[in-house]
C-alpha cells in the first residue's frame, strides 16, 4: 500500500491546508472557453489602451470534489485573447469550511495547476491568429489583478 493510499483511509483531523493537499488529487482539466481575436486597424483605434492581464479565480467545494476555476484575459496591440478552464480534484475526507484553507488551496494548487494550461492555449490562440505571442508571466500570483472567489455550493 502506497503512502497516498494510507493516508487516504486515515479521517482529516481538522480543515487544515497541508492535510487538505495531501487528501486532494487531481481528476482533469477542463476548457471552458477559449477566444482569440485579431484585432483591426479601427478595432484597436475605438479601444483604449491595454491595461494589462487580468485573471479571475473562483473556488467550489460540491459532496467529496473541488474545482478551482480560472479565467484569464488580455489584450495586446494585435489582438484580444480569453481562456477560461477549471481543475477538479477528488478530495478523501472532509471538505474545507474555512475560507483562509480554500483560498490557500486554490492559489497554492488550484492556480498552479491551472495556469500553464491557460498560459500554452493563450499561446496556440496566438499561433494560429498569426499574431506575437504575449510573453505571461510564470507566477500566476505575479498578475496585475488577480481577483478570487470562494464559494461552496
Amino acid at each position: 500500500m502506497t503512502r497516498k493510499q494510507e493516508r487516504a483511509k486515515q479521517p482529516i483531523k481538522g480543515p487544515e491546508l497541508g492535510t487538505l493537499i495531501d487528501n486532494a488529487e487531481l481528476q482533469d482539466v477542463v476548457f471552458l472557453e477559449l477566444h482569440g481575436a485579431r484585432l483591426g486597424v479601427d478595432d484597436v483605434s475605438k479601444l483604449p489602451p491595454p491595461d494589462g492581464t487580468t485573471m479571475k479565480v473562483w473556488f467550489r467545494a460540491d459532496s467529496d470534489q473541488i474545482q478551482v476555476r480560472c479565467r484569464l484575459e488580455l489584450r495586446t496591440s494585435e489582438a484580444q485573447f480569453r481562456a477560461d478552464a477549471a481543475a477538479a480534484f477528488v478530495i478523501t475526507g472532509e471538505l474545507p469550511t474555512d475560507e483562509g484553507v480554500q483560498a490557500g488551496f486554490t492559489q497554492r494548487i488550484g492556480v498552479a495547476v491551472v495556469y500553464p494550461y491557460l498560459r500554452e492555449a493563450v499561446h496556440d490562440l496566438a499561433r494560429r491568429l498569426g499574431v506575437e505571442p504575449p510573453i505571461l508571466s510564470l507566477i500566476a500570483q505575479s498578475l496585475e489583478k488577480l481577483h478570487t472567489d470562494t464559494s461552496s455550493s
